[in-house]
C-alpha cells in the first residue's frame, strides 16, 4: 500500500520540494495545509497515513498543537521538518508521539528514510481508522 502524506508547511518552495520529494519516491501526498484548520479538514477528508509538520505555521498555528491534534483526532503521527527544533520544543511535541525531528534545510534522503522506518515499524493500514 503506498503510503499517503500530508505536508503541512507555510513556505510554498519548501512544501513543494516536499511533495516532489515524495512524488519520486512512490508516495501520495494528500494535500498541502497552511494551518492547522486546513490541516484538521484534509485529514478529516483524506485519512492520510502520517504528517510531515512545520512548527511554525500561518494565523498563528502552531505545529506542534496541530501535530496533537492530527495523533489524538485521527491517530496520524507527524514528522517535524522545520528551523525551530529546540529541546523546549521536542519535550512539548513527546505528547503526540513523533515520528522524528529534521531540522531546515532538510536533506531529502533524511526525511524519507525517518517515514520509510515509520513504514517498516507502523505499516499502512495496520493502525486503527478514526
Amino acid at each position: 500500500m503506498v503510503l499517503r502524506i500530508l505536508i503541512v508547511e507555510d513556505e510554498p518552495l519548501i512544501a513543494m520540494d516536499l511533495e516532489d520529494t515524495f512524488a519520486e519516491a512512490g508516495f501520495q501526498v494528500v494535500g498541502i495545509a497552511v494551518d492547522m484548520r486546513t490541516a484538521i479538514d484534509l485529514a478529516r477528508r483524506e485519512h492520510p497515513d502520517v504528517a510531515t509538520m512545520d512548527i511554525n505555521l500561518m494565523n498563528g498555528s502552531d505545529g506542534v498543537e496541530t501535530a496533537c491534534r492530527l495523533y489524538r483526532e485521527f491517530d496520524i503521527r507527524s514528522l517535524f521538518v522545520s528551523s525551530h527544533i529546540e529541546q523546549r520544543t521536542r519535550a512539548s511535541a513527546a505528547d503526540c508521539n513523533p515520528l522524528g525531528f529534521v531540522g531546515k534545510p532538510f536533506h531529502a534522503v533524511k526525511v524519507l528514510e525517518t517515514l520509510l522506518r515509520r513504514e517498516t515499524a507502523h505499516p499502512s493500514g495496520d493502525r486503527p481508522t478514526p
